[in-house]
């Protein structure tokens, strides 16, 4: 008897088991149809790529000189520390340039007390024009009488003294304001000279080379530190002429990275307008991306390839390679029944960031599935 019942259960759990999956693959291909994404298979020439070397550079460097003489006194950091704009790199001493700016104060006081006394006197030439003379610069009187005797006997014009009395007196003046414009033109120079004798970050970044240090003789002009910035990194690399005309600018580039052995896309940022006459090369430099774990000097090789040159190689995206049984593939649309076939290819080499180049098994012009799923089987309508 249970011999008997126990084939007949067996049977029952198969046809509810066919059934249950039956209706789970008819529900994700439903599901499936609805989120599909088809694309045309495009084409790159790949024979005329170029890889270029290069090197990574600051994207601001200075050479940071001393705009005075004088002795070393200290130095912040040395090479690879990095410093805030602003922050004293360089302290050169100060002593003299201090005597100076002393001695100019000095001239100023000078300077302002015989402008006040050069006022004065002309103020007086106008006020008071016959003043100075006896009893203490009472005029009027013998003025009135001396005058008109003068101009009689032909001897002077006391109008005409008067005059180049006032014109003398306005001469001291001015000379004397002069005076007092250069004393102060010389402190503001002397304080530049003090403001000059401490080195300072010009932005954020790191010291490269220091080729001086505490107690130290420096000469104006001479080389103190060599500056950059490094948060923002470019890749400089000279183009021959040929593959210029390829190049765009804010476009990505695939640049691999010698020192992190990375690769990492970036953005051409600059073509320069003149070419080498003796390299017959273009410099053209890339913005890395931030926070990219390399340092200027670093070597770094830029894919760059030739605009319609050479024959085309079949491109897809990554997202639409299956690996089935260990081997690449894809799934091809029909252009007769609009159904999917599972086709085998052959992989080239990695193109860009997320595409692969096709050596075999697809042409250019047919449509693919770019998001397959794992349940997607040959023969499903799309």
């Amino acid at each position: 008897m249970s011999s008997t019942i126990t084939p007949l259960v067996v049977s029952v759990l198969l046809v509810f088991s066919v059934s249950a999956q039956s209706q789970i693959i008819n529900h994700n291909a439903s599901s499936f149809e609805s989120v599909y994404n088809i694309q045309t298979v495009g084409g790159m020439s790949l024979d005329k790529r170029a890889l270029l070397g290069g090197a990574v550079v600051s994207s601001s460097q200075v050479n940071l000189s001393a705009q005075v003489s004088g002795d070393v006194l200290s130095v912040s950091g040395r090479e690879g520390d990095m410093f805030k704009k602003g922050t004293i790199l360089i302290t050169l001493e100060q002593d003299s340039i201090q005597a100076q700016r002393d001695s100019a104060y000095a001239e100023i006081a000078s300077a302002n007390e015989a402008l006040r006394n050069a006022g004065v006197q002309y103020s007086q030439s106008i006020v008071s024009p016959n003043g100075g003379g006896m009893l203490g610069g009472v005029p009027g009187m013998f003025s009135m009488f001396t005058d008109p005797m003068l101009k009689m006997s032909g001897q002077g014009n006391p109008e005409f003294d008067k005059f180049a009395n006032r014109t003398s007196r306005y001469t001291s003046y001015q000379q004397a304001k002069n005076k007092l414009i250069q004393a102060e033109n010389n402190l503001k120079q002397i304080e530049s000279r003090l403001k000059d004798a401490n080195v300072s970050a010009p932005f954020d970044g790191v010291i490269v080379a220091k080729p001086i240090n505490v107690g130290d003789i420096v000469q104006p002009g001479q080389m103190l530190l060599k500056f950059a910035n490094i948060k923002d990194l470019q890749v400089e690399v000279n183009i021959p002429s040929r593959l210029v005309r390829s190049l765009k600018l804010d476009k990505n580039y695939r640049i691999k990275l010698d020192i992190a052995n990375i690769v990492v896309e970036a953005k051409l940022a600059q073509i320069y307008p003149i070419a080498d006459n003796a390299k017959h090369s273009v410099k053209v430099k890339f913005d890395l991306p931030e926070n990219v774990p390399v340092l200027p000097g670093a070597y770094a090789e830029v894919e760059i390839f030739e605009t319609d040159s050479g024959v085309l190689t079949p491109i897809v995206p990554e997202s639409a390679i299956m690996w089935r049984s260990s081997l690449p593939s894809v799934f091809v649309i029909s252009p007769l029944t609009n159904k999917t076939e599972l086709r085998f290819v052959r992989l080239g080499e990695q193109v860009g960031a997320n595409k692969k180049s096709v050596l075999s098994g697809l042409k250019i012009g047919e449509k693919i599935v770019a998001n397959p799923n794992i349940l997607m089987i040959s023969g499903m309508d799309i």
